[in-house]
């Protein structure tokens, strides 16, 4: 969107250019640059000259301006205003438009911030901005202070006499992704009017453009739309009350604290500080322990959905992922919520617990599904706090975001759950997400209303891109794996965004001391109720936890857990091996109440009535007429080597398969053949081993490398070294090349100056055209020639150099 800007002017002569100021600045500062953006040191560039021109590319640009603030991008968008992209501009006048003082915290920590990007340069005193960066602003989702606009008690008297139909537009357009609401064809003329009504308050203007009108709120009056009333002696660079302890709601203050800041009056400050420092360490602690609970629950959820697959895989779609009918059968007999479900598939599969191929479930085959591996195997045996880092890590890294699934596609369609990734990368969403939250303080409680807001607050320019509802999707996700509890991160989030996105996560050995202090520690006593259930006040210790899930099944689970009895789950027990006599000693020694005598009745009754019917196994039988025949082969070696029982006087039953009794039976004289469930000879042949194929797996993406300090050090001195050797062997001209020549044309373009393109054609013949360069791209220049105003269009890979103007020409 576009700002409203001073009248440009022209850099004073002898003004050093950007290159040369950057040439100027010291090794630890270019480190500190080439670490913050380091898609400019990769590869590292062959001098200084290269590094400048790629800092002004317009792709890096718009990197450095994503990891921007609102407070900077608010700097920066005010500088531009002021004309910071034609020459420089004092750091008061930024500061005096934006209503502080030079010497402001959050003001210089924004300054400061512009300045190791690069995105300010020149004189510490002044700001000042290429032209690819004033561009960048005009498209960023920010609007700067103009002089006139109602502040402070002004702003207060012109809200206080808006209708509700103003404030509902402008409350619209401030949670938009961008500041701006367009008054299309479509718009009523009660929103016309509304958008009036702000203009004639000097809260808003009304502006045309190529696409038609457009509401544009000023800038007090889109922060107060947005975060409420400010307290007195707050600016727009100040964070809003919804990150001070115990504040949740815009334009409201905790108990007790004054509008200056948190604390009582009268309080000594060194109190106050403890005392704000004991309610954040209880805060987090008090969030690090719900966390477990939902980490506990995570955990139960998972072996469920596990359990469930092995009975019967997951099957997949034609086109790849898993279909919503299938989702709601494996939802079904996991006994999870259907909404659960994408997540947890997800996140087992990241973590390698579940993959897709071909398995048996006993005699039945399946082809092509989704079923757990032997890793799920080694996992389940693992310590509580070990298996939730694993699948937070593999949460927090993977491509794909379960939320999007079931949402359209464009071109018929939803999205399936473990499909191809949809969308941008999820990981990044949840850096960002998960980092805003991270940066408020373990007491600070916004709500689920202002969580756009607090994301927005701390990456306005991704916010506008992602929009609200990645936000609360997202947390959503954080929530069901304990990392976020209402709107607080825990102690593990924090160490998940803790390590730079670029060094990848951290290890699963950093993880879990922090995981395993915010479980719950394990019990060794129940409490047996009267209506057939039992209560674990806390996780069973693990020898218990495997007697009570054969013995019982899980009716809830979290801090405390909930078992029921029922004559299957007494019976499940009783096939394992237990007694009725174990049972009874089990509850009466592990339980704080007396077991109730409806219990002891229950085992009792489906004890008597266990094994009363016998079953076994048999792969093969054997029958025959005559049982003088049928005794001689019960006698006989084959008896021992295949099992071989009688359950009647002429049929015989054997553990081994059919074709390996006839085998056997052969090799001793014996002329055997097999028949039908009919009665009819059949012939059998053994079968020939083949593996079955599954589906490929997907390459992993690996990370691009980013340069160690040392290695950045080592490229600037070879720049600078560079540099000497150009400067003492002398330059041939004052012409640009490659990515220098680039950028040197996107400048022209932004300020309207003449340059000397030269072009080499198909026979290898080349020119110079003086052109004024009006755009850069779709791989073209055009412009005008100022001679003849001559249209001009050259294909960029066709550019050999770009040399400036003679301005005395």
């Amino acid at each position: 969107m576009s700002t409203s800007r001073t009248t440009p002017r022209h850099p004073t002569s002898g003004e050093p250019d950007f290159p040369a100021w950057l040439a100027g600045l010291s090794d630890d500062t270019l480190v500190r640059l080439c670490e913050l953006r380091a898609d400019v040191a990769s590869p590292p560039p062959a001098s200084l000259g290269v590094l400048a021109s790629r800092l002004r590319l317009p792709a890096s640009t718009a990197r450095a301006m994503g990891t921007l603030t609102w407070p900077d991008l608010l700097v920066l968008a005010t500088a531009a205003a002021l004309g910071a992209d034609s020459g420089p501009v004092p750091i008061g006048a930024v500061s005096g438009r934006l209503g502080v003082d030079d010497d402001d915290p959050a003001f210089r920590a924004a300054v400061d911030t512009l300045r190791d990007l690069a995105l300010f340069w020149g004189d510490p005193a002044h700001a000042r901005i290429v032209p690819v960066t004033g561009a960048a602003v005009d498209a960023a989702p920010v609007e700067a202070p103009v002089p006139g606009e109602p502040v402070g008690a002004h702003l207060d008297t012109a809200w206080s006499g808006l209708s509700d139909r103003a404030l509902g537009v402008l409350g619209a357009v401030a949670r938009g992704r961008t500041p701006v609401g367009a008054l299309g064809p479509a718009a009523s003329e009660t929103v016309r009017a509304a958008a009036g009504e702000l203009a004639d308050a000097g809260l808003a203007s009304v502006t045309g453009t190529a696409g038609g009108e457009v509401v544009v709120p000023r800038a007090h009056a889109l922060d107060r739309a947005r975060h409420g009333a400010r307290p007195s002696g707050s600016s727009l660079l100040d964070v809003p009350e919804w990150s001070a302890p115990g504040t949740s709601a815009p334009g409201t203050s905790a108990p007790g604290t004054s509008a200056s800041g948190p604390g009582s009056a009268g309080v000594p400050t060194g109190r106050r500080a403890a005392a704000r420092s004991a309610a954040e360490r209880n805060a987090a602690e008090t969030a690090d322990a719900s966390g477990g609970v939902a980490a506990l629950d995570l955990l139960h959820r998972c072996d469920a959905l596990l359990a469930a697959l092995s009975r019967h895989p997951a099957a997949t779609l034609k086109a790849g992922g898993v279909g919503v009918r299938e989702l709601r059968r494996v939802a079904r007999a996991a006994g999870v919520d259907e909404p659960e479900v994408p997540l947890l598939l997800e996140v087992l599969a990241a973590a390698g617990l579940i993959a897709v191929g071909d398995t048996d479930v006993g005699e039945t085959g399946f082809d092509s599904v989704w079923a757990p591996t032997e890793a799920a195997d080694v996992w389940s045996s693992r310590d509580r706090a070990r298996r939730w880092a694993e699948l937070v890590l593999a949460w927090w890294s993977m491509p794909r975001a379960p939320w999007r699934v079931g949402s359209e596609i464009e071109g018929g369609g939803t999205v399936p759950a473990l499909g191809d990734p949809v969308g941008p990368p999820a990981a990044g969403e949840r850096d960002r997400v998960l980092r805003a939250l991270c940066r408020l303080d373990p007491g600070a409680e916004p709500g689920d209303d202002l969580l756009p807001e607090v994301v927005r607050w701390f990456s306005p320019v991704w916010f506008a891109r992602a929009g609200s509802r990645t936000c609360t999707q997202t947390v959503g996700e954080a929530r069901r794996l304990g990392l976020v509890v209402g709107t607080t991160a825990t102690s593990a989030a924090r160490i998940l965004v803790s390590v730079p996105p670029a060094a990848g996560p951290p290890s699963a050995d950093e993880l879990e001391p922090v995981l395993r202090a915010a479980l719950p520690e394990p019990v060794s006593e129940v409490i047996v109720q009267a209506d057939l259930t039992i209560l674990a006040p806390g996780p069973l210790v693990p020898e218990l936890a495997a007697d009570f899930a054969l013995l019982a099944d899980v009716e809830s689970a979290g801090a405390a857990t909930t078992y029921r009895v029922t004559e299957t789950s007494l019976r499940r027990a009783l096939d394992s091996g237990r007694t009725a006599a174990g049972i009874r000693d089990l509850l009466a020694r592990t339980s704080i109440t007396p077991v109730p005598q409806s219990l002891d009745y229950l085992i009792e009754d489906v004890a008597r009535r266990h094994g009363r019917l016998r079953a076994g196994a048999a792969l093969s039988f054997l029958r025959c007429d005559d049982p003088s025949l049928v005794a001689q082969v019960l006698g006989s070696p084959v008896a021992e080597s295949c099992a071989l029982r009688s359950v009647a006087p002429t049929v015989l039953i054997s553990q081994a398969r059919p074709l390996d009794l006839v085998e056997a039976l052969r090799e001793h004289g014996y002329a055997p053949v097999v028949e039908d469930t009919s009665g009819a000879v059949v012939a059998l042949t053994r079968p020939v081993a083949r593996v079955r194929a599954t589906s490929p797996g997907r390459t992993p993406r690996v990370p691009t490398r980013t340069a160690t300090t040392g290695e950045l050090r080592a490229a600037i001195t070879a720049m600078r070294s560079a540099d000497r050797v150009r400067s003492a062997r002398g330059s041939s001209g004052d012409g640009y090349t490659g990515e220098a020549a680039i950028a040197r044309l996107h400048e022209a373009a932004g300020s309207g100056t003449a340059v000397t393109v030269s072009v080499v054609d198909a026979q290898g013949r080349s020119t110079s055209r003086l052109v004024i360069p009006v755009s850069v791209a779709g791989g073209r220049i055009e412009g005008v020639e100022p001679d003849s105003a001559e249209a001009v269009t050259l294909p960029l890979h066709r550019v050999i150099s770009v040399a400036d103007v003679d301005p005395t020409r």
